[in-house]
């Protein structure tokens, strides 16, 4: 009986655990379908759809209480409560979403705003950054703005109101596919606008209240408020302290004490990098437990000497429970409240929680229902890489210590077996977290460190046992006296020296480069699902599985289309990437002014190609050398590799096989005939002198079954081209035209709008780009001739199909995501 008895409840727990878990999943799942258009619309009707599952599963309930035995009703009944959950995260993650977009600044302008300083800045070479909470008298709401200090200006206090003037800006990055997303890091950071300070004035409290309001004024008074900007203020004291001190590795301990990566030099970043420790600049949960583990640790002796009774009256663990949660907070509002930490403090508050309630908790639970909690408290934390790596890397720890914990125990006699021993646990443990997050990894970054298993084996011990306990103990005893703490700040920096010149030696010894990783999302999943399998126990699934599974990563990329025609958003300037088969050509590569400042190859170019499994290029073809359409070539082609080039001039550098563009060259492939109509080759001489003019003109057909499609790119060409054009091509025919010189007055003349009367017409340009790019008089000669125009610049890249009976599709990368939206 009693086993009977212990069973039941055995089986109880287990389905009760279950059904939290899928609550917990379905919730996490529902927020995660955040900014998607199809939840957007599913929104409306979410609350209705949850209402009847739940209607349906207190029915279920009721006849199984009362007359029907039904099969597993209690695990359907589960089921309808967790797909109740995820409608109504999908509701709510869209009602947040659209709370906050209606708050965006949508137009450049001029500003004159009130505003009050409750962050420090981050310290760049060329300007201060900081947010700022604003009065937006606009929506009469406060507001965060991400603002650009000259460097030259003194620092904005902590706590104080000013009335700034400067530029406001909308946040507009690159709508790229594996780019970095801007509009979604604004949003996920609660930033409503960029703001390029010009300048600013002090404000007293009563001054504050008469140009804003009285809810933005007293929204900065209260305990919490003062707690937190006391906080702000000693971490702006410690790096204020950290920059005077005579400590050589001074940006490395403040980055590894706050996260704050003002003081960190290139040189470093740059080598964790290459090493493919990055991460452990971030503050991760082990920073915030040792802090929290010291904190109970003086508790402990001081309580074990002075008041040894209370651990009478209650246990230690009980006692030291909630001193432990405090310092964690504590801590997490030192660091910014970074994701890491609040799951730290999350999951530390669900065990601490349980363990008041004699209630036991797995591992999978505690990390699920923190997860599900801190999209309950900030569903945009989903759109930040932090909130994935740090679910994930703790997951996969978790799972690794549970692997050694159900390996047989071995009895180790001395000191040596017992050294060997946990060495070949630190290479393994290492050697499967390295496979484990290898599809984050790529599906992130994009690229990978071959050296990160080696390099991680050196850093983590020496980091997290003696530096970070050495940084944090020397921090507790700078707030109560500077002196004191230097030489344990010493202490540190001299260890950060031995970390550095091991990494360095590693470096030297294994001179592996850091690898570009070319892979699409389809092969990420499927290489997700295979590392899955190979953690399972042993004989789970057949080892052919795992070879089977492994194909699709290593064979060539399999695409539904034969032909795309993709204008690629790079702000103002041109590329535009075609695709034959598995022949890939690019016609101009964009670039910025300063492409040692911001490389477009590095930032959109290069992760582009990688998520698209793209790993060379066939043909690349520089229309003429301005820079914003062939500065990002060096870059790119320093990182992939480059069969062909062509150009109206010659590029410096180290060339793959090259040769002029000029009129009669054609090339044709499976699908595709492609041809120069301009400039002459005898015109080339000059084509220094005449840039633009002397562009080179690409006329490309797709063959399909129907007839052709046809698509011309003219560059930064003129009026004098197009009439060159128009005289030696009179019966060019044009479906899709990529504007001259990004839509210019000196373009697109209505005599050749008319002749070629294309069903599209492409300008690729920034937003707001100081040309006014595409002008006016183009748009109005284009409504004229009853052309539709699409640019980039507010519908993102542009992605272009053909389909088998001719007809025209393309798909705005603007039109992904609800936040893209113009």
């Amino acid at each position: 009986m009693w086993a009977l008895m212990h069973f039941i409840d055995n089986k109880n727990s287990l389905l009760e655990t279950m059904k939290w878990n899928l609550i917990f999943l379905a919730w996490v799942i529902g927020i995660c379908t955040l900014g998607l258009p199809q939840a957007h619309y599913v929104s409306r009707w979410s609350v209705l759809c949850s209402f009847i599952l739940l209607g349906i599963a207190l029915l279920i309930g009721y006849a199984k209480q009362y007359f029907l035995q039904l099969k597993n009703s209690q695990i359907l009944i589960h089921i309808l409560i967790a797909l109740a959950a995820f409608f109504v995260a999908i509701s709510f993650a869209d009602h947040q979403l659209q709370q906050r977009l209606s708050l965006r600044q949508t137009q450049v302008h001029q500003a004159e705003v009130v505003v009050y300083v409750d962050r420090m800045s981050v310290l760049n070479k060329d300007n201060k950054q900081q947010i700022l909470q604003v009065w937006d008298a606009s929506h009469q709401q406060m507001v965060h703005w991400f603002a650009r200090i000259p460097a030259k200006q003194p620092e904005l206090q902590l706590g104080q109101y000013y009335r700034v003037t400067g530029q406001v800006r909308p946040a507009h990055g690159y709508a790229i596919k594996g780019g970095f997303d801007q509009e979604k890091w604004f949003l996920q950071q609660n930033l409503m606008a960029s703001f390029q300070v010009k300048q600013f004035e002090l404000l007293n409290k009563s001054q504050a209240l008469t140009q804003s309001s009285t809810s933005f004024v007293q929204r900065h008074r209260g305990f919490l408020q003062a707690s937190r900007l006391w906080i702000e203020q000693k971490r702006l004291n410690c790096r204020n302290w950290l920059m005077q001190s005579p400590l050589r590795h001074r940006g490395l301990l403040l980055a590894l004490l706050t996260g704050d990566e003002s003081l960190l030099d290139d040189i470093t970043q740059q080598q964790f990098q290459n090493l493919g420790i990055q991460h452990l600049l971030a503050i991760s949960g082990p920073h915030v437990l040792v802090f929290a583990m010291l904190l109970c640790l003086v508790l402990h002796h001081l309580i074990a000497r002075f008041c040894p009774e209370l651990y009478l009256r209650m246990p230690k663990q009980l006692l030291l429970s909630l001193p432990f949660l405090i310092g964690i907070w504590v801590y997490c509002g030192f660091v910014g409240f970074e994701i890491p930490a609040l799951r730290t403090l999350l999951m530390s508050s669900l065990i601490v929680l349980a363990m008041w309630c004699q209630r036991r908790l797995s591992v999978f639970t505690t990390l699920l229902a923190s997860a599900a909690l801190m999209l309950l408290f900030d569903p945009f934390s989903m759109l930040s890489v932090g909130f994935w790596l740090s679910y994930g890397a703790c997951f996969i720890l978790l799972r690794v210590y549970q692997t050694v914990q159900q390996q047989p125990q071995q009895v180790l006699l001395g000191h040596f077996q017992q050294c060997r021993y946990y060495l070949r646990l630190l290479f393994e443990s290492q050697g499967k977290i390295f496979i484990a997050l290898l599809p984050l990894v790529m599906l992130f970054f994009q690229q990978l460190s071959w050296l990160a298993p080696l390099a991680n084996i050196i850093a983590i011990p020496l980091i997290g046992v003696v530096i970070v306990p050495l940084n944090i103990l020397a921090t507790c005893v700078w707030l109560l006296s500077p002196s004191l703490a230097l030489p344990l700040y010493h202490v540190a920096d001299a260890a950060i020296s031995i970390l550095l010149v091991s990494l360095g030696t590693l470096q030297s010894a294994i001179p592996v480069e850091v690898q570009q990783l070319h892979f699409t999302s389809l092969q990420i999943a499927v290489l997700t699902l295979v590392i899955v399998m190979l953690f399972l126990p042993k004989g789970t699934v057949p080892k052919v599985w795992l070879v089977l599974g492994c194909l699709p990563v290593v064979l060539p990329v399999h695409e539904t289309q034969p032909f795309e025609f993709n204008v690629l958003d790079v702000g103002q300037g041109q590329a535009v990437h075609i695709r034959d088969q598995n022949k890939q050509i690019l016609i101009d590569t964009g670039g910025t002014r300063d492409e040692q400042k911001f490389s477009l190859a590095d930032r959109v170019l290069l992760p582009y190609f990688s998520s698209r499994g793209i790993s060379s290029l066939d043909q690349v073809i520089l229309s003429h050398l301005d820079q914003d359409h062939s500065g990002a070539f060096p870059r790119l082609n320093e990182k992939m590799p480059v069969k062909q080039l062509f150009g109206s001039q010659r590029p410096q550098g180290n060339l793959p096989s090259f040769d002029y563009c000029h009129a009669g060259q054609r090339w044709v492939s499976k699908n595709i005939e492609m041809q120069v109509l301009s400039p002459q080759e005898d015109d080339l001489a000059n084509a220094e002198y005449q840039q633009n003019e002397l562009s080179c003109v690409i006329y490309l057909s797709y063959k399909h079954q129907q007839a052709k499609t046809h698509f011309l790119i003219m560059g930064d060409a003129g009026t004098q081209t197009e009439q060159f054009l128009l005289q030696k091509y009179p019966d060019l025919a044009v479906d899709v035209l990529v504007l001259g010189h990004h839509g210019s007055r000196f373009s697109s003349s209505p005599e050749f709008l008319q002749r070629l009367k294309p069903k599209i017409a492409i300008a690729s340009a920034g937003l707001h780009n100081r040309y006014g790019h595409p002008s006016r008089e183009v748009q109005q000669r284009l409504q004229q001739a009853q052309i539709p125009l699409l640019n980039t610049a507010e519908q993102g890249s542009l992605y272009f199909t053909v389909t088998d009976e001719g007809s025209l599709n393309y798909a705005a990368a603007r039109n992904a995501r609800l936040w893209l939206h113009p």
